[in-house]
């Protein structure tokens, strides 16, 4: 038998591809319910016919989003999902290669559809949306496609992964003996002990605001950052929306404060920062740095529409 020599690569990023359609609507309305995990609600007038404003053909995903931005960067990035052998599949395929993202780990699902979004965003001064998931092959990614025979990477970046085998696809992903960083998805996180005890081989772990008070029920930041960090990750960030994102390696706390945009668009962004991060990092860029990497990009996706359109390229992100 002969031996496959596996391709060399800066960054595996693992996770979902989607096709999304984007549209933009001024007839929601948002209303407020004074529950912490439902803080508002988006309501339409029942039996109307609504409105797009705009409509946009787009491309999503967190593995995605995070291969585009790492490529971009100008690392020899790949990834690992599932594409169905659709349509939508070979459009998503097509934009890989156009963004430089080799294909050849993609697994072709051809049971099921290739993931799909409709993002609705209310036009409104923060741009707020709510997307409508069909998680489609990505809900079929496992272990078994994730093939360390024939791709080699220092660091792979794991985003949301499916309900079911993801203790599995991080178990071999952590054998690997390679760098992590990790942006868990909302199923990691509702598992937050089967979460925690990877943790200890975690080299990043990315969290916003509310995820983070999952962990702890702490008001402080500092304090959030401290306890996670106690859990095993070398380093820990929290992002804030508007108000920034703070970073603590044991050692020391660092903040990076937002930028000040008008939001166009909110989707990626939090795929923007930590691709970017980790990118910097990666380029040998010590952390304070790299948070300016992660809240700069983050606020280009912002002012774009779509999750992939505003993602920069080095060059740009220096000259920012």
């Amino acid at each position: 038998m002969i031996k496959i020599k596996p391709k060399k690569f800066d960054l595996i990023t693992v996770g979902g591809a989607t096709r999304d359609i984007l549209f933009y609507s001024k007839e929601g309305e948002l209303i407020p319910t004074g529950k912490a995990t439902k803080q508002r609600l988006l309501a339409f007038e029942y039996g109307a016919k609504i409105y797009a404003d705009r409509i946009f053909m787009e491309f999503g995903g967190g593995a995605a989003n995070s291969a585009v931005s790492a490529s971009r960067l100008g690392l020899k990035t790949a990834v690992f999902c599932r594409l169905g052998q659709d349509q939508n599949g070979q459009e998503v395929l097509a934009n890989f290669k156009k963004n430089n993202v080799d294909t050849s780990l993609i697994k072709i699902d051809p049971k099921h559809q290739t993931g799909f979004s409709v993002i609705l965003t209310i036009n409104n001064e923060a741009k707020e949306h709510i997307a409508f998931l069909h998680r489609g092959a990505n809900d079929n990614l496992c272990a078994p496609d994730i093939d360390l025979q024939r791709a080699s990477a220092d660091w792979f970046y794991v985003t949301a992964l499916p309900t079911l085998g993801w203790q599995e696809i991080m178990e071999k992903l952590i054998k690997s003996g390679k760098n992590i960083a990790w942006n868990p998805g909302a199923k990691q996180l509702e598992n937050l002990s089967a979460l925690k005890k990877f943790l200890p081989k975690i080299k990043i772990l990315m969290v916003n605001e509310d995820e983070a008070r999952e962990f702890k029920k702490l008001k402080d930041i500092k304090g959030l950052l401290s306890y996670i960090f106690s859990l095993g990750p070398r380093l820990v960030i929290i992002t804030a929306g508007r108000n920034g994102a703070y970073a603590y390696d044991g050692k020391k706390y660092y903040y990076m404060k937002a930028a000040s945009v008008k939001p166009v668009n909110t989707l990626g962004v939090g795929d923007a920062f930590g691709s970017a991060l980790t990118s910097a990092l990666i380029c040998g860029k010590n952390i304070k740095e790299a948070l300016r990497w992660g809240i700069i990009n983050s606020a280009a996706v912002v002012n774009a529409i779509g999750a992939q359109k505003g993602l920069l390229n080095r060059r740009q992100i220096k000259k920012i």
